[in-house]
């Protein structure tokens, strides 16, 4: 004869209602001798959604999955998978081989489309970079131009 187990969760602490329904169901099930391998079948299925629930949800799979849903365009879904993502490296080396001209680049079209499509580390990233320029190829940039170059990715990112 198998003998049930009573609940783990009872016994772990857990005072939700569901685990002490499921150490009733126990007490019942022995009580009047209808035990089956379904009962703990099912217990283990509703064990596991709970510790499912229980788990941090990624962000990024939160984000798909509102992607996925009906009222969400093919074009938008597609603008804010690639909005969130760094630029190429090659448009941050472009970028930085213009700056290195001085802070007037800034007012250039293709200075300005590349800065749009930086991220915030990326963007970051730079301004080290050109504060730490090689004076024998490019003079470094002071803080002032750097507070710039941020207002202005600021200006084009809204």
């Amino acid at each position: 004869m198998n003998v049930p187990v009573i609940s783990p969760a009872i016994s772990a602490g857990d005072t939700g209602w569901s685990a002490t329904i499921d150490a009733c169901h126990d007490f019942l099930s022995i009580a009047f001798g209808k035990y089956s391998n379904m009962d703990t079948f099912e217990r283990a299925c509703r064990e596991a959604d709970r510790r499912a629930a229980a788990r941090p949800q990624d962000p990024r799979l939160t984000q798909l999955r509102r992607l996925l849903e009906d009222d969400v365009s093919l074009e938008r879904a597609y603008h804010e998978r690639m909005r969130n993502r760094p630029a190429p490296k090659a448009t941050v080396e472009a970028l930085v081989y213009s700056l290195r001209r001085g802070i007037t680049e800034l007012t250039r079209p293709d200075a300005q489309r590349r800065l749009t499509e930086l991220a915030a580390d990326q963007v970051r990233t730079i301004c080290r970079r050109l504060q730490n320029f090689n004076p024998q190829i490019a003079t470094p940039w002071s803080p002032e131009a750097v507070t710039a170059l941020i207002a202005k990715y600021e200006e084009l990112h809204g």
